[in-house]
């Protein structure tokens, strides 16, 4: 048995508990390796899909009206310091620019924030003719909303209370001239 095992260890081959040991009753000791993807947490990309938007029948323009759109993300759960963290960091940058780095950021909030600055470039496209190119990310803001209050039992009778903060966050996208 031992020169079988001998003759398999180049193969990294270990035995299967059981009754009966054979060569078939082995199988590979080394699990397969699970690569992290190298994408994005989305399947599909969405910073190219602003390039290839059509020009959706586009309102009459206005002189000196600056194109823009607004998003509003009320209630949501999280720390508004954490959404701020992020804010901060897309405030003034393309619209495609600001959606590249939140897509790769390693922060929770960053999801909430895609979703409201594509929010925020949809209604800028829809209601004022705005192409996605050219937007760039004028305002970002984020309040604290009402915080839930949740009570934790301790010892003798007494509760602790545990505050979840939630927020209110607001994206307003411009198109540049």
């Amino acid at each position: 048995m031992a020169a079988l095992r001998a003759s398999l260890s180049h193969e990294l081959l270990r035995p299967v508990a059981g009754p009966t040991r054979t060569v078939a009753a082995f199988r590979p000791a080394v699990r397969p390796v699970r690569i992290a993807p190298a994408v994005s947490r989305k399947a599909t990309t969405v910073v190219c899909s602003a390039a290839t938007d059509a020009p959706a029948a586009l309102p009459a323009p206005v002189v000196g009206e600056v194109k823009s759109g607004v998003a509003h993300l009320r209630f949501q759960r999280g720390s508004a310091d954490k959404i701020r963290r992020v804010l901060d960091v897309i405030r003034g940058r393309s619209y495609e620019e600001a959606l590249v780095l939140c897509e790769y950021m390693p922060y929770r909030a960053c999801e909430k924030i895609i979703k409201c600055l594509m929010s925020a470039a949809a209604n800028a496209k829809h209601n004022k003719g705005a192409l996605k190119t050219k937007l760039y990310v004028s305002e970002c803001f984020a309040d604290e909303g009402p915080r839930l209050k949740r009570a934790r039992p301790r010892a003798q009778g007494r509760a602790n209370l545990i505050l979840k903060p939630t927020f209110h966050m607001t994206i307003k996208v411009e198109e540049r001239q």
